[in-house]
This record gives structure tokens, sequence and C-alpha cells, in this order.
């Protein structure tokens, strides 16, 4: 990605990388993403925001010595340090050790790390500033959690702008990086949510915490680390307000519970039916879903918006079925913890299943108020009887805890 101007002194020194299509293992990339960074050219003060992922460090070193002397820069911004963003700061210390950096306190302890050796580290606080000359400086505003821990946000008032790191981001590798520019608005906004709901969506309290901080800097233009830079107010604010719908999670002041069953002869499934069913009599708003029949995505958003997980299977060769432990491997301690669980289901052998899945959820920081519920093979209309009593125990139990 050729050096180009983002305004006033401010330029885009990152590279693109078109032909990624899996990001962090598990994301995919179908238009592959960027890998951002800005040069600030302030007389006796060159600054560079952020750096890209190691593989790609020569196109980087390349793009500042298009603009500047790598001895001439002054400053190093780190505003998170995952690889994909520091992996090239070490070949540019290793060019120009004078450099000092800045970062939050964490991001100097990881680039310890990343770097391997000493640097000139600078672990800034909330609000401090930078000062490049008597007309610009950066203050830094930490925004844990989108999605590190380290990461923070700076702004530049002279430029009216503020560089977000991940925030806002968008795993796209288009022609150009002005999104004002971009005539299929559609496919932006589709990057735009995609990201979100892959990076940002298990971290929504921080996120809507992250937009309160931007949204007080009040700036026109957003320089992010992946895809497109937000270039007009009009795209900063349509970012903000997408980030704060898909963020706010509904309050309701009945009981919600997430319920995703699978079965495999009808036996979990009867069992389920009586589930639901009792649910509905004690008033609990219930969304239901068969694993692996609907969408992964909608089925966590539901648990992320309950307050409790019901898990309905039976037991395959003595374990969990793959349906069902993928619904628990696509959630994180963000999202379950502190939401209740439970699991239920008819087993043929000797019904581990639920077990094992009460044992996942108590890693994933979920609560457990019970052992779960197994039948033998095809439930009778007793054995439906008991399957309503741990329905309303489950019930009880975790409204009493709720109220606590």
């Amino acid at each position: 990605m050729a050096t180009f101007k983002v305004k006033n002194n401010v330029y885009s020194i990152g590279v693109k990388d078109p032909l990624l299509r899996v990001f962090d293992i598990m994301m995919e990339t179908k238009q592959g993403t960027t890998y951002n960074s800005y040069l600030i050219k302030a007389e006796g003060a060159i600054t560079i925001i952020d750096g890209v992922k190691e593989p790609f460090t020569n196109e980087w070193l390349n793009n500042i010595k298009e603009l500047v002397d790598i001895q001439d820069i002054k400053y190093f911004v780190t505003q998170h340090t995952e690889p994909d963003h520091s992996g090239s700061i070490p070949a540019l210390l290793a060019l120009n050790p004078n450099i000092q950096v800045f970062g939050s306190f964490m991001a100097m302890a990881n680039l310890k790390e990343i770097n391997n050796g000493p640097f000139l580290a600078n672990a800034v606080k909330p609000g401090q500033e930078l000062k490049l000359s008597d007309a610009q400086s950066l203050f830094f505003h930490p925004v844990p959690n989108v999605h590190w821990p380290d990461t923070i946000m700076t702004h530049d008032p002279l430029n009216d702008l503020a560089y977000t790191c991940d925030f806002l981001g968008m795993h796209v590798s288009p022609p150009q990086l002005f999104l004002s520019k971009e005539p299929n608005k559609a496919a932006a906004e589709e990057a735009l949510t995609v990201y979100y709901d892959a990076i940002m969506s298990p971290f929504k309290g921080d996120c809507l915490k992250a937009v309160k901080t931007l949204e007080s800097l009040n700036v026109s233009m957003v320089l992010n680390s992946h895809g497109y830079i937000l270039d007009t107010k009009e795209d900063v604010e349509h970012a903000i307000n997408q980030y704060i719908k898909w963020s706010t999670i509904p309050k309701s002041d009945k009981l919600v519970i997430t319920l995703v069953y699978s079965s495999a002869y009808g036996y979990t499934a009867m069992m389920k039916d009586t589930a639901v069913k009792e649910l509905e009599k004690l008033g609990v708003i219930t969304h239901v879903y068969e694993a692996p029949k609907d969408d992964m995505t909608k089925i966590v958003a539901s648990i992320e918006q309950s307050d409790a997980l019901l898990l309905a299977s039976p037991t395959f060769v003595g374990d969990g079925i793959k349906p069902i432990y993928d619904v628990l491997n696509s959630l994180n301690p963000y999202i379950g913890r502190g939401k209740y669980m439970s699991a239920f289901g008819s087993f043929g052998w000797s019904g581990e299943a639920i077990r094992n899945y009460m044992n996942r959820a108590k890693e994933l920081m979920m609560k457990t108020v019970d052992e779960g519920h197994k039948i033998r093979l095809k439930p009778t209309e007793e054995q439906l009887e008991t399957t309503k009593a741990y329905i309303q125990n489950f019930v009880t139990l975790v409204k009493a805890e709720l109220k606590k």
C-alpha cells in the first residue's frame, strides 16, 4: 500500500494483506485486511502511530523511508500490542534505538516481551499530553478491552482526528482507504458488522465506554488500524451509532433463557418440548435453537442477552456431541461470566454429556445451581414429570440468585 497524505501532516504508511483468509486462527477474512499505520510529520518530533504485522516489516520500513529518515523519528505510539500491529516494531527500534515509545502500562510490558530487548518505554496516564510542536499535541485515552486490555486511543486536536486502533475497524483490503470514496457502501457496512461480531462483540460494555470517550473528543475523522479510514464526520457518527446499537443489551423484567438442543432419535426433543412448555407456564422468556441447524451467530447473541442457558443433548460414546460443544466453544468467559447454566437430555449408555457440559460451563465462568437432569432412552410420561420438576427447580434457584 503506497504512502499517501491523510490530512495536513498526517500520512498513511500501512500495508495491505489482500490474500489473508483467516485472521487470528478463527475469523474468516474473505476480503483480506490492511494493517494501517500512520506517520505525523511534525518538525523535530516525527511520530509513528502503530506498526504492522511482522512479515510486512520491510514494506513498512520502505514506506517510512519514502517520507522521512528513520534516524529522525522521535516518537512511536503503540496503541495495542497484538502482533499484527506490533510485530514490525523491533526492526524499527533496531534501526533507531533512540525512539521514545509511548503506550499503556500493559502495552509497555507486552512490548518488552515482543522486542526481547531494552527500549525507551513511556507508560502513559489518562489524558496525558505529548507535545509535538507549539501547535500540535497528542493526548492519550485508555480504552481497555476493545479488544485487548492494553488499548489506548490517541487524539490529535489540531487535525480534528482520533487514532482508534482496532476500534471501528474492518477486515477489508480496498483499492483506496477513504470510506467516503467507496462506492459500495453496503460492502463496507457488512465489513464493519462482521468485524464487530467477530472481534468486539464479547466486550459490549467496554465498547460503550470507548464510544463515550470518542464522542467526548468530537472528531471529524477516525484513523483505525484495519480497513477503511472514516474520513467524514457522518461516517464517524454512523459507526459510533452502530456500535451503540450492537453493544446495548435489551433489559427485561422477566427471566430470559436461551435453550439450545440437539436430538438424534427424538427422545431429547421430547424432554426439550416439555421443558419449553414449563418455561412458558412459569412466565420465562425462552429462545429455542436447534444445533447445528440454526445460525451460530444468532445462538451466541441470544445467549449473551439471556440470564441463563439450558442445553438439551444426548450422550455419544461417553461424552457430549460436537454441535453442543460448538455452541460452548463459541462462547468465552466475557460472554459467559455470571450467567446461569444447566443441561439435560436422554442417554443410552451412561450419560456423561450432562456432567461434561456443566464442567465446561464453569470454565466459561458460568454459574451452576444444580447437577443437570437426564433420562435413559425414551422418557415415559412419569419421567417427563421429573423434567418439569427439574425446570421448576432451575427457574426458582436462578431467580433467587438474581435477587441477591
